[in-house]
């Protein structure tokens, strides 16, 4: 490396660590951001699964019921 292209890396140094700085802090942020909505649409997931058996029981115990009745 010749003596022109040193001295422009060493001159353009400050800048180019902020670019790169400024580019990991954007990733890290869209992958922040990407978790948390993983996060938040597992948790209704799970809401909805917990609510769908609770209604599963539910019909299956109104069944028994009419069944019984029926009888």
């Amino acid at each position: 490396m010749d003596s022109n292209t040193h001295d422009v890396l060493v001159a353009f140094a400050p800048y180019i660590s902020v670019i790169i700085g400024g580019l990991v802090s954007w990733f890290s942020f869209l992958e922040s951001k990407r978790k948390t909505k993983h996060d938040e649409l597992s948790d209704l997931y799970d809401k909805t699964a917990t609510d769908n058996e609770r209604l599963r029981k539910e019909n299956e115990s109104l069944r028994k019921e009419r069944d019984k009745d029926e009888d």
